[in-house]
């Protein structure tokens, strides 16, 4: 979405930090430059520079303890140097206004200025508590302040006082401001939500995780599982929970399909599909995977097996195709719109498709196969065209596949590790192939442990595969987000040519198959009892209302420049 694209854009601005000993350097250079600078000008050597470079180095080296002392967050010496640098470019910058009204009006409000930039910076990336924040903020300031007594004389003081004053007065209202939409609707304020953001995307800092339990809510989802068992062979699950592995990286539950898989590693292979789920139903911390462990441990003992099963069956509902197999009393349909974008379904669709069931099968497993993707777009609801589309075809698809014949049939499965990274849009699982084999028909679900597929790379997959002897193949993916660092774009073929995948996915598929056995299976619903989440809309929200409060930033900046700038203008041209 245009909003979304939008607040993950402010990421470029993102770099490291020079190391510090860079940063004492450029400092103390920068004052020789304004001394060389003086002297070219007026012939007198006024050591004018150490109004700037003494401030900054006595923040440099008094930053990083004072933040320590109080903040939440790491602040290195690195961090430390570059934000006292940055203090003195700002404060030279200023200095050519000083050409015009003024080299001690350019100083007193510079002075001023740079002790809102470093609360800014401070409340951000250290504490969002702003109060504890402001004597490591000040400290260039004060440094400052006592410099231009020594410089421009004891009539500075009172400009220096009011500079600070109007902007102690200035940035804390500006953040005051900036927290409040967030607060209204979430309870929590924006710079809470900066400071943990950055803090993840600078030092993996897992504090989104506090932030989401104050917006979080419970609810009680059902997850389906088909339970293969084989003789002598490990089992083989298919599991569809309806919830949503997001948000991003390791924050939240991005990662649950991978940590479910391991949970049960011991007892079968497993293949952790994609339900309908949104981010809505974001697991607030992977730990909330127990839950969805704890229902399908309740239910295994539940199943009733048999060694019947149907011939896979694909049909189409206007965009969307269904792959259907029936397994006993129980039916697994896997859903996919491409070539047209696949993206989350809202849980409703599932309910209801799972709704419309009873009465014609035991157990319905209703994947989201999220296999194709363009760009970020929106969620798939039920009173739309296209989650009409699904509704219909899975109801069509039901009805077809009361009367298919049964036969015996095998399950074999096999994992692959490609040598792909997380930023290659490959998540930890890499390939879990599962083939089943139905008088003679093989069919094969390829599940890549990641979000989504680009664009026409499911059909290039999918040609390879039938071209290996298979009968029926669809290709689906976990949609686990651990490898979106901030991007909701990452999809499997993008930054990896299909090219490249095809080696590893015919060997997970050809291993599969030479794992073939025969098998009983069975199905079972339960019930993911009250599991922590993001709840209705609050993704949409807190997008929304980031966006909302990054639109308006630039208002607000403005005007507490233009204001302070005029009161410590009047008062210069009083006192100076």
């Amino acid at each position: 979405m245009k909003r979304e694209v939008k607040t993950e854009s402010l990421t470029k601005y993102l770099f490291d930090a020079p190391k510090w000993q860079a940063s004492l350097a450029a400092i103390i250079l920068l004052g020789f430059a304004v001394d060389g600078v003086v002297f070219l000008a007026s012939g007198e050597m006024r050591g004018i520079g150490f109004a700037f470079s003494i401030p900054a180095v006595a923040a440099l080296i008094l930053t990083k303890p004072f933040v320590s002392a109080t903040a939440r967050q790491e602040f290195t010496w690195n961090r430390s140097g570059l934000l006292a640098l940055a203090g003195e470019v700002f404060m030279l910058l200023w200095m050519f206004t000083g050409i015009f009204l003024g080299a001690g009006f350019a100083y007193v409000f510079g002075v001023g200025f740079i002790l809102a930039i470093r609360l800014v910076v401070l409340a951000a990336v250290a504490d969002y508590r702003f109060g504890r924040m402001y004597a490591p903020a000040a400290i260039q300031t004060f440094a400052g302040a006592v410099v231009g007594v020594w410089f421009f004389g004891p009539e500075f003081v009172i400009p220096a006082v009011v500079s600070i004053i109007v902007f102690s007065i200035g940035v804390i209202g500006f953040l005051l401001l900036f927290d409040l939409p967030m607060k209204r609707t979430s309870g929590v304020g924006a710079m809470h939500f900066v400071n943990a953001f950055l803090a993840h995307l600078t030092n993996g800092s897992n504090d989104l995780e506090e932030y989401f339990h104050h917006i979080s809510e419970y609810v009680s989802v059902p997850e389906t599982t088909f339970f293969f068992k084989r003789s002598g062979k490990p089992d083989v699950w298919f599991v569809i929970p309806n919830l949503h592995p997001g948000p991003m990286a390791e924050i939240g539950g991005s990662n649950f399909p991978k940590v479910l898989h391991d949970t049960f590693a011991a007892d079968a292979i497993l293949l952790v599909s994609h339900g309908c789920a949104s981010h809505d139903l974001n697991l607030i911390s992977n730990r909330e995977t127990k839950t969805i462990a704890k229902a399908i441990q309740t239910t295994r003992d539940s199943v009733v097996y048999t060694d019947m099963a149907s011939r896979p069956v694909r049909t189409k509902h206007g965009t969307v195709s269904i792959l259907s197999q029936r397994f006993g009393n129980s039916l697994l349909m896997v859903t996919t719109r491409s070539p047209e974008m696949t993206e989350d379904m809202d849980y409703s669709i599932g309910r209801i498709v799972m709704g419309e069931s009873k009465g014609r099968y035991e157990n319905v497993g209703f994947v989201d196969a999220h296999n194709c993707m363009t760009s970020v777009t929106n969620i798939i609801y039920p009173s739309t065209k296209t989650g009409n589309e699904f509704i219909a075809g899975a109801d069509e698809a039901m009805n077809l596949m009361l009367d298919v014949k049964m036969h015996p049939f095998s399950v074999g499965a096999a994992q692959v590790i490609p040598p792909f990274e997380r930023s290659e849009g490959f998540a930890d699982m890499g390939i879990i192939a599962m083939v089943t084999d139905v008088d003679g028909i093989k069919t094969a679900y390829i599940l890549f442990d990641g979000n989504n597929v680009h664009l026409g790379v499911r059909e290039i997959l999918r040609s390879a595969v039938l071209g290996l002897g298979l009968d029926e193949v669809e290709i689906l993916t976990t949609d686990s987000h651990v490898v979106n660092s901030v991007s909701g774009r990452n999809p499997i073929g993008d930054a990896v040519s299909p090219g490249e995948i095809i080696p590893y996915v015919s060997e997970a598929v050809l291993k599969a198959v030479e794992d073939l056995s025969p098998a009983s299976g069975g199905a079972a619903t339960g019930i993911c009892e009250e599991v922590e989440v993001f709840g209705p809309s609050r993704i949409v929200q807190l997008t929304s209302t980031v966006n909302a409060i990054v639109t308006n930033l630039l208002p607000l900046a403005t005007l507490l420049l233009t204001t302070a700038f005029l009161l410590i203008m009047v008062v210069c041209m009083i006192v100076l």
